[in-house]
């Protein structure tokens, strides 16, 4: 049975999709062949792939710290939501960091950056390996072996949220920033809070595009604070993709469950091509 943060999550992400369908931004998108595929797959995969990873990390919590079973569950709430939501943040930076600078875990990642446009659809859209390398969802599977079930169940509720937010192909902080006003509030926010603006920035190539930088997921004052966060007053990006063309080219099967699929042998277009 779907718990209430699976029902929040869905039913938003199919009303955003219906909004931005609504709204006319979708006419002019010439996306690659299967890229809905990719998109709608990988949404599907993931309420089947977390629970088995949160179920794997709860019995070896139950085995490797029996002594600890619930012994986190008389904590108050709010204590009990700080030890579930910031190392589920802070490592989820670090492993989406090192997947851009590492050429081992690059193609695990990969898939979300190959959609060719930006909008909610991909908010999910991911190999089904990025699901199982996830350090969140290791550490909520051990949370609920110390009691903090409902605890987790607000983080997933709030990041899910949020990263549908951030994945919106709405542009609402351009006219923001150019108030004045609001070009000093977004910059205040922007330094605690992963907005749709930076977010946008990360998944971008070319002008504007800062694929090496602005990894966060939820709170923005990791990149702040490591040096990662690049502003661009919500610019947006030449082009959406990655700089592998082969990727690139790549068939929706491949995109989705690689290694599984082997690469096939790419033409010579680029994604501007497109």
């Amino acid at each position: 049975m779907p718990t209430y943060d699976e029902i929040i999550v869905t039913l938003l992400f199919f009303t955003v999709l219906i909004w931005e369908f609504s709204s006319g931004i979708y006419h002019n998108n010439k996306r690659l062949k299967g890229e809905w595929l990719v998109d709608v797959i990988s949404f599907l995969q993931l309420p089947i792939i977390r629970p088995i990873v949160m179920l794997i990390a709860f019995q070896l919590g139950v085995l490797l710290l029996p002594k600890m079973q619930n012994a986190f569950q008389e904590l108050p709430f709010w204590l009990g939501f700080i030890i579930v939501f910031i190392p589920d943040d802070f490592s989820h930076y670090w492993i989406h960091r090192f997947s851009h600078k590492s050429k081992f875990l690059w193609p695990f990642h990969r898939t979300h950056h190959t959609s060719t446009v930006y909008q909610t659809s991909v908010a999910f859209r991911e190999n089904w390996l990025w699901f199982w390398i996830q350090p969140g969802f290791w550490w909520a599977g051990l949370m609920v072996s110390l009691g903090l079930i409902e605890q987790v169940l607000l983080s997933t509720a709030i990041i899910g949220v949020h990263n549908i937010w951030i994945h919106t192909g709405f542009n609402w902080g351009k006219n923001i920033y150019l108030h004045p006003l609001g070009n000093k509030v977004m910059k205040i926010i922007e330094h605690i809070i992963n907005t749709p603006g930076l977010h946008r920035g990360h998944h971008g190539m070319g002008k504007n595009g800062v694929p090496f930088g602005n990894y966060a997921q939820t709170l923005f004052i990791w990149d702040v604070m490591f040096g990662t966060a690049i502003f661009k007053n919500s610019a947006i990006p030449e082009y959406y993709g990655i700089a592998e063309q082969d990727i690139m080219q790549q068939p929706w099967y491949y995109l989705l469950w690689w290694p599984i699929w082997k690469k096939k042998e790419a033409t010579t277009k680029t994604i501007k091509d497109k």
